[in-house]
């Protein structure tokens, strides 16, 4: 995926995980890419991948784990 430079990219990241989680491609309570893999994958600095996952998580999407990881939260 190619990131638009007229708008955030933590935004844009943000955008495309939780359009992932909603297509099935990482199911609830499957691991997220760790952030080197998102840093690399979107070709962002480690604190733009850190603001993405941070967003998904405040917005209930995500639960994260210190030292294991972020995982797809489950639905109540």
């Amino acid at each position: 995926m190619e990131l638009d430079p007229t708008r955030a990219k933590w935004t844009q990241i943000a955008n495309e995980i939780e359009r992932r989680i909603d297509a099935g491609v990482y199911p609830e309570g499957s691991k997220l890419p760790g952030i080197l893999a998102l840093c690399s994958e979107f070709s962002v600095a480690q604190v733009t991948a850190r603001k993405a996952l941070a967003d998904l998580r405040n917005r209930g999407l995500i639960r994260t784990e210190n030292g294991i990881g972020s995982f797809v939260a489950e639905k109540p």
